[in-house]
């Protein structure tokens, strides 16, 4: 092929300041573990075993192969809607997604 009809190509480098950039990290405490999932309802129950949980609140649901985050709209205790569930209390949170008999429970810190 003739060599005066092949077009130059310009190299563009993009600065890796510009392509590298992080998000503020998401500070999480741990609050509790997941005892039971009611499947056809969406429900987990929950065992707080550190601090409290309120309305509110957007929790991390962290598992085997579970890993969502979500606000909590409503917490059950023995079936009457309550605001705020402090330590050692199983509460009842509807999930947007199925969760597992041992999945972690934290709590963002900075929401």
């Amino acid at each position: 092929m003739l060599g005066f009809l092949k077009r130059k190509t310009k190299k563009v480098s993009v600065s890796k300041a510009a392509s590298n950039k992080q998000k503020p990290k998401i500070q999480i405490m741990p609050v509790g573990t997941v005892v039971h999932y009611y499947g056809k309802i969406h429900v987990a129950i929950i065992e707080i075993e550190n601090d409290c949980i309120s309305l509110g609140d957007i929790l991390f649901i962290k598992g085997h192969s579970t890993r969502f985050r979500q606000r909590v709209k409503s917490i059950e205790y023995n079936h009457q809607q309550i605001s705020k569930a402090p330590e050692g209390y199983q509460i009842g949170l509807q999930v947007g997604a199925k969760t597992k008999t041992g999945d972690k429970v934290y709590k963002e810190l900075n929401a």
